[in-house]
C-alpha cells in the first residue's frame, strides 16, 4: 500500500505564525518530508510561532510521531499528537 501525505502551509505575517497541516497517512517513510516543511515554514520570518497540526491525518504511525518529537524541530506546537503509542485510523 502506498502512503500519501499532502502538506499545506499557511503563513500569517500579521500574527507572526505558520500553520503546517498534513493530510493523509503519516509513516516513517514520509515523516522526513513533513519535518523539512515544518522547519522551512518556521524560517520564513524571525520568531514565527510554528504549529504542526496532525489532527487531519487519517493514520499516524507512532514511530513517525516520535521521530517528529526527536528531530530537533524547534516549532512551538504539535497538535493532535496525543501519546506516541496511539494510532488513529480513518
Amino acid at each position: 500500500m502506498t502512503s500519501k501525505l499532502g502538506i499545506t502551509v499557511a503563513v500569517d505575517l500579521s500574527s507572526e505564525s505558520a500553520l503546517v497541516s498534513p493530510v493523509g497517512q503519516l509513516t516513517v517513510r514520509n515523516v522526513a518530508s513533513l519535518i523539512a516543511v515544518a522547519r522551512r515554514a518556521g524560517s520564513f520570518g524571525y520568531g514565527l510561532d510554528t504549529v504542526v497540526d496532525l489532527r487531519k491525518l487519517t493514520t499516524a504511525d507512532p514511530e513517525a510521531v516520535a521521530m517528529i518529537r526527536d528531530s530537533g524541530w524547534r516549532g512551538n506546537h504539535l497538535l493532535g499528537a496525543g501519546t506516541a503509542g496511539r494510532r488513529r485510523a480513518a
